[in-house]
């Protein structure tokens, strides 16, 4: 747990979604073998899986924010990067697999395509009783909404940011200026928590924020304070209850 610090007091909270309260069943190349295979179309999930990831880092350098900042529409960034990933693996009817794009599309907005990491609704029930703004501040599109709102996830939150509909993407700080604007508070009084590096960690604290790590398999934080990185978002909460207010306690 951290040390108490005097007189800090968190009037906002803000939390990365993705691989952080909730995250995709299964690999990508699994559910794009299962809904290619409904068009007719077989083709094995781990070259899929590695097509896929290949493709969406490179999307990702060329077509920065899911397209936002090309102006290019995320219906248009996600189905070009679905048939390349196909066409990669030897699937080349883009006709065929324009269809199996767009189902993709929106499956990946319904509820069932994901689920909660543990421990995550139970951490976000123990927050409604501060006396906290509650936001999310995530590097997706504008189904996020959906997503949240099947996951029946959406009433913990006083505002949703998703990257694409702000026009700027974590670590810009841009997009964590919105959620203090949003919040009405400045940004001592905030304190982020997401499981990358450098788009949550760093990008929170050099827009003025306090922050804390998901630990996450694989990724180097030796640099970073222990007392920073935590285990799950229960552990996160636990971490800042000290900087907490109950919501039935008169400040003085």
């Amino acid at each position: 747990m951290a040390v108490c610090h005097q007189g800090l007091l968190f009037r906002l909270v803000t939390v990365d979604i993705t691989n952080t309260m909730i995250r995709v069943m299964g690999s990508p190349g699994r559910h794009y073998a299962l809904v290619a295979a409904r068009h007719g179309i077989e083709a094995d999930e781990e070259a899929l899986t590695f097509s896929f990831l290949k493709h969406y880092k490179d999307y990702c350098g060329r077509f920065p924010n899911f397209g936002a900042s090309v102006d290019m529409a995320a219906y248009k960034w996600w189905s070009n990067l679905v048939v390349d990933t196909f066409n990669t693996v030897g699937v080349k009817d883009n006709r065929q697999l324009a269809v199996v794009a767009r189902e993709l599309y929106y499956y990946y907005a319904t509820g069932t395509a994901w689920e909660l990491l543990p421990g995550a609704e139970e951490a976000l029930q123990e927050l409604q009783k501060y006396d906290i703004k509650l936001g999310v501040i995530s590097n997706y599109d504008h189904r996020l909404y959906k997503v949240l709102s099947e996951m029946n996830l959406r009433r913990y939150f006083d505002f949703v940011l998703p990257s694409y509909v702000v026009g700027a993407e974590k670590p810009d700080p841009i997009i964590f200026e919105r959620a203090l604007e949003d919040a009405g508070v400045v940004a001592g009084e905030a304190v982020h928590f997401g499981d990358n590096v450098e788009k949550d960690f760093i990008g929170a604290r050099n827009a003025g924020f306090h922050a804390y790590l998901l630990e996450t398999k694989g990724v180097n934080h030796d640099f970073l304070d222990s007392k920073f990185v935590v285990r799950s978002a229960g552990e996160f909460v636990t971490a800042i209850t000290p900087y907490l207010r109950y919501r039935d306690k008169v400040s003085t």
